[in-house]
C-alpha cells in the first residue's frame, strides 16, 4: 500500500517561536454567559506548520512531515520527543514503598465479542488489558519520550515481559514539560474598535529553552531552499525563526528490520485525519489485532489562498500516540509494508467532508497527508 508520497530528496527545518504560540483548536468562541469567553490554544497542528513552512519557502512544499518537539543536545543533534504511546501506562506505589512509580504495557486480551465493539465496523479482533500481574489501578502514562526511548519502544527492547525498570524509562522521558500554558485577558474588537463589556480569557504556550518544532520537509524542486528566515506561526501575528538544519542532525527513530509472525505496530506521530475516523486506511492483507486510541483531537482547516469561507473545516483526528497492532500474512510482506510506511503520512486523509447535498471539494486543495497529518511509525509487538 502507497503512502501516496515520493521518496525525493529530504530535509529538516526548526521553528523557534519568538513568543508565545496562539493556534486555536477551532471550535466555536462562543461566551460562556452573556461577557465571558474561553478561548483554548493547542499545540500548533500539521497544517499551521505547513502554512509557515510554505511561508519560508516560498509556496507550497511537496510534502511535509511534522511538527514533532524537539530539543537540542550539546553534541549539537537534535533530539525528538514524541508523546508517550497511549498502550504504556503507570502505577502509582504506596508511600510507604520504595518503589514509588511502576510502568507496564498492555497486551493483547480477550476477543471483543460480548463488547461494544463486536457491533463497531472495522473493530479490532482483542481488546488491550492490563498484564496479569498487575492488580492495582493504573493510568495512561502522559508526557513525551525522546527518539532514543520510542525507537527501543518500536524495536520491542524497552519493555521485558510487559514491564521496564521505571529508572531505565524515566531517563527516556523529558524532565519538563515543554511547552508552559500562559493566561491572558484581552477584550473583543468589532470593526477595530472595542467590543464594551465583551473579556476573554485565552491560553497561550510558551516553549521553555532550548524547545523548538521541527518537521521533515520535501521542497519543491524550483524551490529547494528557504527564502526567509522569519515568518508567522499561529494567530495574532505571532513570529517564530526557521532554519534549516544540518544534513544528519535530526531522523525518525529506527524502526526493526524483522517482523516476526507477521506482527507490526502502528504508532501515530502527527494527528490523523483518516476517512474511517479512528480506524487507519490498511490493505486487505493486513488484520487489525487490537488498538490503544487516545481521544480525538479537535482539527480546523482553512485556505485563505484557495477561499477561507469555502475550505474551512473542523474534523476530529486521532491523537498523535495512538497504536495499533496489525498483523500480516507472514514476516515478509510486514517488513515491506513498514519500510514504505515508516516515518511517512499514512494515505488517503480525509480531506474533505460533503456537508451539504450537492457540494462539491475543492479539486485544487492539496491532500492532507503532505501537510503533515497521520505520520506512522512502525515496531514490533508480542
Amino acid at each position: 500500500m502507497s503512502t501516496g508520497q515520493a521518496d525525493n530528496a529530504t530535509t529538516w527545518i526548526a521553528f523557534e517561536p519568538h513568543d508565545t504560540v496562539h493556534v486555536r483548536d477551532g471550535r466555536q468562541f462562543s461566551s460562556r454567559d452573556s461577557n465571558t469567553a474561553l478561548a483554548e490554544t493547542v499545540i500548533p497542528r500539521p497544517s499551521t506548520i505547513a502554512g509557515a513552512a510554505a511561508s519560508a519557502y516560498g509556496g507550497d512544499l511537496t510534502a511535509v512531515r511534522g511538527p514533532i518537539l524537539g530539543k537540542q543536545n550539546p553534541d549539537g543533534r537534535w533530539c525528538p520527543y514524541f508523546p508517550v504511546p497511549s498502550d504504556i501506562v503507570v502505577v502509582e506505589g504506596k508511600e510507604t514503598t520504595a518503589q514509588e512509580r511502576a510502568y507496564y504495557r498492555l497486551v493483547k486480551g480477550s476477543a471483543v465479542d460480548g463488547t461494544d465493539l463486536a457491533h463497531v465496523p472495522g473493530a479490532p479482533e482483542s481488546l488491550l488489558e492490563l498484564p496479569p500481574q498487575v492488580t492495582a489501578k493504573a493510568e495512561p502514562l502522559q508526557g513525551w519520550i525522546s527518539s532514543e526511548g520510542l525507537s527501543s519502544y518500536l524495536n520491542g527492547t524497552l519493555f521485558q515481559d510487559s514491564t521496564v525498570a521505571s529508572d531505565y524509562l524515566e531517563t527516556m522521558l523529558a524532565g519538563e514539560e515543554p511547552l508552559v500554558p500562559e493566561h491572558r485577558i484581552g477584550i473583543a474588537l468589532q470593526d477595530r474598535r472595542i467590543r464594551s463589556g465583551y473579556l476573554y480569557h485565552a491560553t497561550h504556550l510558551r516553549p521553555r529553552d532550548g524547545w523548538v518544532f521541527l518537521a521533515e520537509v520535501v521542497p519543491h524542486p524550483e524551490r529547494p531552499k528557504p527564502e526567509h528566515t522569519t515568518v508567522t506561526l499561529g494567530g495574532i501575528s505571532r513570529l517564530a525563526e526557521v532554519a534549516e538544519l544540518p544534513a544528519g542532525s535530526v531522523a525518525w527513530p529506527s524502526r526493526p528490520a524483522s517482523f516476526p509472525g507477521g506482527r507490526m505496530l502502528l504508532y501515530v506521530a502527527t494527528p490523523a485525519l483518516w476517512r474511517d475516523g479512528w480506524r487507519p486506511p490498511l490493505p486487505p492483507e493486513a488484520t487489525l489485532v487490537a488498538a490503544a486510541v487516545g481521544s480525538p483531537l479537535p482539527v480546523a482547516t482553512a485556505s485563505p489562498k484557495r477561499g477561507f469561507f469555502r475550505t474551512r473545516t473542523l474534523r476530529w483526528a486521532v491523537p498523535p500516540g495512538s497504536v495499533y497492532l496489525l498483523h500480516f500474512p507472514d514476516e515478509e510482506t510486514a517488513a515491506a509494508v513498514a519500510s514504505s510506511w515508516h516515518g511517512r503520512a499514512l494515505a488517503p486523509s480525509a480531506d474533505w467532508i460533503h456537508t451539504h447535498e450537492g457540494d462539491h471539494p475543492p479539486t485544487d486543495a492539496p491532500p492532507l497527508h503532505t501537510a503533515g497529518f497521520g505520520i506512522v511509525l512502525t515496531g514490533v509487538w508480542t
